[in-house]
């Protein structure tokens, strides 16, 4: 995702140079800050995954919680 973003920065740059509209240029800023903080929650979330499956042995975890973790790792795996 980061080359999206980075891609945007760019194409932002490119179209306010270019038509001089400034609200398009806001919007492409805007988009891209937001994506990059979807990035940043989605790398959290990782790292709470990783950390709620270490608190708890595999063989002590309720049946909801292992399913629970096996869905957020699913979720994780989508691009």
């Amino acid at each position: 995702m980061s080359d999206v973003v980075q891609e945007l920065y760019e194409k932002a740059e490119t179209y306010s140079e270019k038509y001089s509209d400034q609200e398009l240029y806001d919007y492409l800023l805007t988009l891209a800050n937001k994506l990059e903080q979807a990035e940043m929650v989605r790398h959290h979330f990782g790292y709470f995954l990783m950390h709620a499956k270490a608190v708890c042995p595999y063989d002590a975890r309720p049946r909801h919680f292992q399913e629970a973790l096996d869905r957020a790792e699913k979720f994780l795996k989508q691009p």
